[in-house]
């Protein structure tokens, strides 16, 4: 007996309702393995995008000496702006002030495998950092601190700059500032008190060369004593304190950088006397606590902003990484800092509100403006 059932007054048998009903599976089959094949391709090119993208973003690792100073804070914080609009992961490491973990965290990022370094060799940890990027093949730049050999040459071709602040010329200025602020005392001499940076560092180095040309000149200039700050807040206060202590007739400190000169300030306060008043201060980096000191008058000259060079270097390093090397003319920069009094304040806030310049890192990058110049550095008053 064969089986049938009516569509439209017809009949139709078992078989044909079959066939009619897998080819209508079988079409949304079609279909649905369709879809399937462009969801899935979709997808996949989607992820070949995304994967192209991450192998196109390189991976720089910074190293800086200490984040319990707020100038390797202010540094950070401007090569993560760079690193957001170059298009660059950044890795930050923290030395905390010890040799050992500064070379440790060398070792990391050549573990990590990262396209550049850009870290500050305090502790003579130049030789030891770049060798370890030397036999990994990755490029650095030496920031703020320089060893006492050039970038680019056989020994270490993988060094390709150094980019940091003219200490000299600082040391200098902040010492001829102070001298011209202070009064002799009875015996006609101007009595001062100094709070070096950390001992051994070309930074520490250089800036006393500066005070040093600056006392040459000055034989009306007495240094009651010398103390080692280490380039932190505590340190130079507590040091600080001990030398006051024993020389009360201290009426101007030299300190090497913006944390010793706040610690020296409070260290003062501490004694009893007004900074700016009492005993003239000056100090180096412009941290925005120490421009609001020089704002209030408790500073009396601050220079600085070279904060910014660890993002200059980024900037560098990122056109290397991305086959443009920086020029051997351009291998050594040594930035001209600026120089800031209480009458300067306005226009430094106007030029660098903030603290930060207004600065286009795609404009400065060769990779993406081909009309850029190398190693172009930007640290100066719009008038």
């Amino acid at each position: 007996m064969r089986s049938s059932c009516q569509k439209n007054g017809n009949y139709v048998s078992d078989s044909e309702r079959l066939g009619s009903v897998a080819n209508r599976v079988g079409g949304t089959m079609s279909f649905l393995s369709t879809l399937k094949s462009a969801l899935v391709g979709a997808a996949a090119a989607a992820f070949l995008s995304t994967a192209a993208v991450a192998a196109d973003e390189p991976t720089v690792g910074v190293v800086v000496p200490t984040l319990d100073a707020q100038f390797w804070n202010s540094y950070v914080a401007f090569m993560k702006k760079g690193a957001d609009e170059l298009g660059v992961k950044l890795v930050v490491l923290n030395a905390d002030n010890k040799p050992d973990q500064m070379v440790k965290s060398l070792e990391d990022l050549v573990a990590q495998k990262v396209d550049g370094i850009v870290f500050t060799p305090y502790w003579a940890t130049a030789a030891r950092g770049l060798t370890l990027a030397k036999e990994a093949d990755i490029p650095v730049i030496l920031t703020d601190s320089y060893p006492d050999f050039s970038p680019q040459t056989e020994r270490f071709p993988n060094y390709i700059a150094f980019i940091g602040p003219s200490d000299e010329d600082a040391g200098y200025q902040m010492a001829k500032a102070l001298f011209a602020a202070i009064k002799p005392g009875p015996d006609g001499k101007k009595v001062i008190g100094v709070v070096n940076g950390t001992a051994g560092t070309s930074v520490a180095i250089d800036r006393r060369k500066g005070l040093e040309d600056a006392l040459k000149e000055a034989p009306d200039v007495r240094v009651a004593g010398e103390v080692d700050g280490n380039f932190v807040r505590d340190t130079s206060q507590t040091a600080f304190e001990s030398l006051f202590q024993g020389n009360p007739d201290i009426t101007g400190v030299w300190a090497a950088n913006g944390g010793a000169a706040t610690g020296v300030m409070a260290a003062l306060k501490n004694h009893g006397k007004a900074p700016g008043k009492d005993v003239m201060v000056v100090g180096m980096d412009l941290n925005p606590e120490n421009v609001d000191a020089v704002k209030s008058g408790d500073l009396l000259f601050d220079i600085g902003g070279h904060w910014l060079q660890g993002g200059f270097a980024l900037v560098a390093l990122f056109d290397q990484i991305k086959g443009i090397p920086v020029p051997a003319g351009g291998d050594n920069v040594k930035l001209k800092l600026l120089p800031l009094t209480k009458d300067r304040v306005a226009q430094f806030e106007k030029d660098f509100p903030g603290g930060v310049p207004t600065y286009d890192f795609r404009q400065h990058s060769r990779f993406y403006n081909k009309d850029a110049k190398p190693a172009v550095f930007e640290m100066q008053y719009s008038n």
